[in-house]
């Protein structure tokens, strides 16, 4: 292949025309949303969008019959972007040709006319911004399109995205020598324009770590304009790192405010850059916790509960000493002590020189810092707090005397590892501790029940525990409760009851209590457990007559059949009293309205008045060698179900009982008897008729009449 010479026609000695240069990114800030958008208008690329429908004549004129292009062969792009026209003249599209398309579009009765316009309204403003923004846009395009056609794109595709035949074949071949597939390279190169120019320093870097291959060289990349945001990149991070080395020396010699210039310099070029907002903010530490530093730059943060409330006065930022006037915001950070690389942002524009921080991290301490903003800049050096440790005490703390003690409820932070209860007070030496002693009481995570204790006041104090970083307890502050601990009755222990022979009255007996005065009485009420506090209950209750025999009290009840009674032993000191154990007593009424029916010959029914106020009747029947029995609960009885008893034929008696509860001394009447008859035999069988006669035993009987 000859080598074509700067000047020389490629005709003139056979030599082949050099492929042209290919954009490497499509130069446009917010392309990957306009290519959303003409995907959804579908439209293929740009170009298409610029091609705005010609409104049809008003009246058919002479002049509505002028010279119109033949064919549309497509538009040129590799030389500017060229649309054709009437009489075969070219028309490069410029300010006032996407100008037409807009009117061209809004006039329309296209459905897609009002979307279309407002595409071609960011074209113009591509337009203005860059001469060959549209061609460079276009071409990236159909390029795109063509390399996601296949690895050889053929002249064919170009032609079909509308482009004229001339440059089809040029640049089908560029597209096929090196023009980067769908990846983490093409979108690198069509988000850079996202990001860089801007703060985001970082954020670019690797963007352009990520552009395709052929457009980096030793000397930069092919495209001028991608060379030039790569250039802006390269330099802006030399810049950094000169500032950050600098920052790093002055903060190594102790020249903390020249390290803090150079720290927010580097930050206010890179705003991603973990690295210069850890080093700003640790020398910002370092200058709140400076002795020098003056007290209109403190921040104060007071802890609320589960919160944290930050205050400052607010800075003058220098654009406001140079009689700029810019609002200013904040934003607040939020790193553990010692480690700013740690920071987290609580809160992204504050107006107001205050922010609370809601979801602060317990038991570990913490520093805000405050940093100004006037606009998307940064202001100023940050203001950092002191360290400050949130550790949420109890709450809801209550006191409540109890039989023999204290009882302490209180509701702990969801975040406590572990709560401490300690004790002084002036009661009498009890257990190992005593007046005006200070000992610690074993508890649960939300209660404490601490007895015994001598009559005396008592305060207690509860405090919280949280683990911090290394697995050690950080307690909160303490809460204090005071409570006042009385003299209680000795509980009884035991209450045993006897059956008369009569089989209508029970005698009870206890053991009177150490302490206090041994009653019983009837219940009524809720049942509550032996050495429940009951002094709000025993006051408006007539005790059951009692006699003292020797070394026990005895009382007797005649209980009211068809009922049950429940009776409790308190100890009575004073205004106190503690309930003792309970015993129950029931007298069911006896079994009435018996009535039994055979309903077939294995297989009886009963009805009867249920016998209040037990819970379960046994039936049973025998018929001297076989037997069975079944239990019927109160419950199936009222629901109306049927209570069948499976039995023999023979002649059965039938005994129906109530049962006493597991619990409870029954004094069970006599028990309900009914005798069932024997089934009725079965009837006989009916007599069989004669068989019938046979078709040729007929034939016979005929026969043998005639000849006889």
């Amino acid at each position: 292949m000859a080598v074509l010479r700067p000047g020389e026609h490629p005709k003139a000695r056979g030599a082949r025309a050099p492929l042209p240069a290919l954009p490497r990114c499509p130069g446009l800030r917010g392309y990957v949303q306009l290519h959303d958008t003409l995907r959804g208008l579908k439209f293929r690329h740009a170009a298409d969008a610029l091609r705005a429908p010609v409104p049809a004549p008003a009246h058919d004129t002479v002049f509505g019959t002028l010279p119109k292009a033949a064919t549309d062969d497509g538009f040129r792009v590799l030389d500017g972007l060229w649309f054709p026209g009437r009489g075969g003249i070219w028309h490069r599209v410029d300010l006032a040709y996407v100008r037409q398309a807009r009117g061209r579009w809004l006039s329309s009765s296209d459905p897609r006319a009002d979307s279309a316009a407002a595409v071609v309204d960011t074209l113009e403003t591509l337009l203005r911004d860059d001469a060959m923004g549209l061609r460079r846009l276009v071409l990236w395009e159909v390029c795109c399109l063509l390399r996601d056609g296949g690895e050889q794109p053929g002249e064919a595709a170009a032609v079909a995205l509308g482009v004229h035949r001339s440059e089809a074949a040029l640049l089908t071949s560029a597209v096929a020598a090196g023009f980067p597939a769908t990846g983490p390279a093409r979108h690198a190169a069509e988000t850079l324009n996202d990001v860089w120019p801007g703060v985001r320093l970082r954020e670019a870097e690797r963007h352009v770590s990520r552009l395709p291959r052929a457009s980096v060289y030793p000397d930069g990349p092919d495209d001028f304009r991608l060379a030039a945001l790569v250039d802006g990149v390269r330099a802006r991070a030399a810049e950094v790192g000169r500032l950050t080395a600098d920052g790093a020396a002055a903060e190594a010699t102790g020249a903390l405010h020249a390290a803090a210039d150079a720290w927010l310099a580097a930050l206010r070029l890179a705003r991603d850059d973990p690295r210069a907002q850890t080093g700003l903010l640790r020398v910002a530490a370092l200058l709140a916790d400076d002795p020098g530093t003056p007290a209109d730059s403190e921040v104060t943060a007071v802890p609320d509960d589960r919160a944290v409330r930050l205050s400052w006065c607010p800075p003058e930022p220098r654009e406001h000493r140079r009689g700029r006037r810019a609002e200013v915001t904040y934003r607040v950070l939020r790193f553990p002590d010692g480690a700013p690389d740690l920071a987290v942002e609580t809160a992204a524009g504050e107006p107001r020189p205050g922010s609370v921080d809601p979801d602060a991290p317990v038991g570990r301490p913490v520093r805000y810092a405050v940093v100004p903003l006037a606009g998307d800049r940064i202001a100023g050096v940050p203001r950092v707090t002191a360290p400050v440790l949130l550790t949420p005490v109890v709450t809801e703390l209550r006191c409540a005397v109890v039989p023999g003690g204290l009882r302490l409820q209180w509701r702990p932070d969801p975040a406590a590892a572990e709560v401490r209860v300690t004790r002084s007070g002036t009661g009498a030496d009890i257990g190992g501790w005593g007046a005006s002693s200070l000992v610690r009481v074993p508890c649960e995570h939300d209660r404490v029940l601490d007895v015994p204790l001598a009559p005396g006041t008592y305060t207690y104090e509860v405090r919280c525990g949280y683990r911090d970083p290394d697995g050690d307890l950080v307690w909160s502050r303490g809460v204090t409760v005071t409570g006042r601990a009385e003299q209680w009755p000795s509980q009884v222990e035991e209450l045993s009851v006897r059956r008369h022979s009569d089989g209508e009255r029970v005698t009870i007996a206890w053991r009177p209590p150490e302490l206090g005065d041994g009653r019983l009485l009837p219940w009524t009420t809720t049942p509550v457990e032996p050495g429940t506090d009951v002094s709000d209950l025993v006051g408006g209750v007539d005790r059951i007559p009692a006699t003292a025999v020797g070394a026990e009290s005895l009382a007797e009840l005649t209980p009211v059949p068809a009922q049950r009674v429940r009776v409790t032993a308190v100890s009575v000191l004073g205004e106190r009293a503690v309930s003792g154990p309970s015993v129950v007593i029931e007298t069911p009424a006896a079994i009435r309205e018996l009535q039994v029916r055979r309903v077939r010959a294995d297989r009886a029914e009963l009805h009867f008045d249920w016998p209040e106020p037990a819970v379960l009747v046994r039936a049973a029947w025998t018929d001297g060698q076989r037997g069975g029995e079944r239990r019927i609960p109160r419950s199936a009885h009222r629901a109306g179900h049927p209570v069948d008893l499976p039995v023999s034929p023979e002649e059965c008696a039938i005994t129906v009982m109530p049962l006493p509860r597991p619990d409870a001394v029954s004094i069970t009447p006599e028990p309900t008897r009914a005798t069932l008859p024997a089934a009725p035999p079965p009837p006989p069988p009916p007599p069989q008729a004669p068989p019938a006669p046979s078709r040729w035993g007929t034939w016979w009987r005929r026969w043998r009449d005639w000849w006889s």
